[in-house]
């Protein structure tokens, strides 16, 4: 089976970096899936899901914000954040969601919102990508 190249950074590390089947990736505009030979393509990420598929298995990740781009030699995702579910801590999650939403009915500021809207989002994307209900 073909494979292609992948590599997924962040701030902070490089987060994987080897040859895969296939990913998934939520990006603004929804879900994509990358095959070998995709056509060159770049995209905004969302908050979402990123699952790599290697060798038969999968391995799902939490992802939020950055690019990713598809280019003959490789596909690159440059991400704000980026986790293993299996890494997840769903209690700071749990946390970091109830903060949020004390933040959204406390009826601060339009950006304040904002931001506690965002921060929401991936709290809950956390939680969903953990398994956690």
């Amino acid at each position: 089976m073909a494979t292609f190249h992948l590599k997924v950074m962040t701030v902070d590390r490089c987060f994987y970096d080897d040859e895969v089947d296939q990913i998934v990736v939520r990006t603004t505009q929804g879900d994509v899936g990358i095959l070998p030979h995709h056509v060159p393509y770049t995209a905004a990420l969302g908050i979402g899901g990123l699952t790599i598929f290697q060798n038969g298995q999968s391995r799902v990740a939490a992802i939020a914000g950055g690019f990713v781009d598809v280019s003959g030699e490789q596909t690159v995702v440059l991400a704000r954040t980026c986790e293993w579910a299996d890494e997840i801590d769903i209690n700071r999650a749990r946390e970091a969601a109830e903060r949020a939403r004390a933040i959204l009915q406390q009826k601060e500021s339009d950006h304040e919102h904002d931001i506690a809207q965002v921060k929401l989002k991936k709290a809950i994307n956390r939680m969903r990508i953990a398994g956690d209900k």
